[in-house]
């Protein structure tokens, strides 16, 4: 078996095969893995790396939840941003909770990444998504993006 840095050294230089063979090897690293995953990912710019780096995260699954929340809220680069948001969509009903809570971001590049990964997620984020526009000002944006969010899984908010 290789290192962690092994394999996410497979993912940036290997063939097709080579990187799910990394990939899959990474994922039984578990949560060792998530922070060196999250710093490859920060540091490419090839979005095909990206891509394998993402969906090692997403494999490992919960233990990479906060660690791919924060990337999402704080790093400045969108297409991290956007591969972070997708690895949380991938694993889905974990990490409901702080997609919607990434409704409360500055950022409406953000916000609209975390919206993508809650239809992604699909019918499971309903409940949630309605309480929290039950308890949300109806005037806020992390309320709108709420409702948005609803109607794109068509979900009246009003007959939920």
């Amino acid at each position: 078996m290789s290192t962690i840095s092994e394999n996410i050294e497979i993912i940036v230089n290997g063939d097709l095969h080579a990187r799910r063979a990394a990939v899959k090897e990474l994922v039984g690293f578990k949560e060792e893995a998530v922070e060196p995953l999250i710093t490859a990912l920060c540091e490419t710019e090839e979005n095909d790396v990206r891509w394998y780096l993402a969906g090692a995260l997403a494999r490992i699954g919960e233990p990479a939840i906060s660690q791919l929340t924060y990337t999402l809220k704080v790093y400045p680069d969108d297409d991290v941003k956007r591969y972070c948001a997708a690895a949380l969509g991938e694993i889905g009903e974990p990490a409901i909770a702080e997609l919607i809570a990434i409704f409360e971001s500055e950022d409406g590049m953000t916000r609209g990444f975390a919206s993508q990964s809650l239809v992604r997620i699909g019918d499971i984020a309903v409940a949630p998504l309605q309480k929290f526009i039950d308890e949300t000002d109806p005037d806020g944006i992390p309320h709108r993006c709420a409702v948005v969010t609803l109607h794109k899984l068509r979900f009246d908010p009003e007959n939920v």
